[in-house]
């Protein structure tokens, strides 16, 4: 019985390496991708790492998919994951402006956009939390 117990666990283990490590390729793939400047492709390879991971904090992440959609100049998009940076991640202000991840144009173009809705959708977020 412990043997099996044993081999059950080794086997959890090993399959919970194994997914932090795709997640970990993912996650590269998509960001040589965004330096390649296959934006399409990183956007894609962003969204599948999002659907695997099981990071609880993916603001930056959707920061870099808004990047992608931004130099693609679909700046509605870019907008929208920015929302969702603030409203699901609690992306702040200060983060917002400070954030090396962001592109500073985008920086400056989304928070011209969401500067009067931003303390609405940061506190979608604290709802969340409580």
């Amino acid at each position: 019985m412990k043997k099996i117990i044993l081999t059950l666990v080794f086997i959890f283990v090993a399959q919970f390496n194994y997914a932090n490590e795709n997640d970990s390729l993912i996650l590269d793939h998509a960001r040589a991708a965004s330096v390649e400047k296959n934006y399409d492709l990183a956007i894609k390879e962003y969204k599948k790492y999002i659907k695997s991971a099981n990071a609880e904090d993916l603001k930056n992440v959707y920061i870099e998919i808004a990047n992608c959609y931004f130099y693609k100049n679909d700046k509605n998009q870019a907008v929208k994951y920015i929302k969702e940076a603030i409203t699901d991640y609690g992306l702040t202000e200060n983060v917002f402006v400070y954030n090396q991840v962001i592109d500073p144009e985008l920086s400056k173009y989304a928070l011209s956009i969401l500067y009067y809705d931003l303390e609405k959708m940061q506190n979608k977020y604290l709802a969340t939390l409580e």
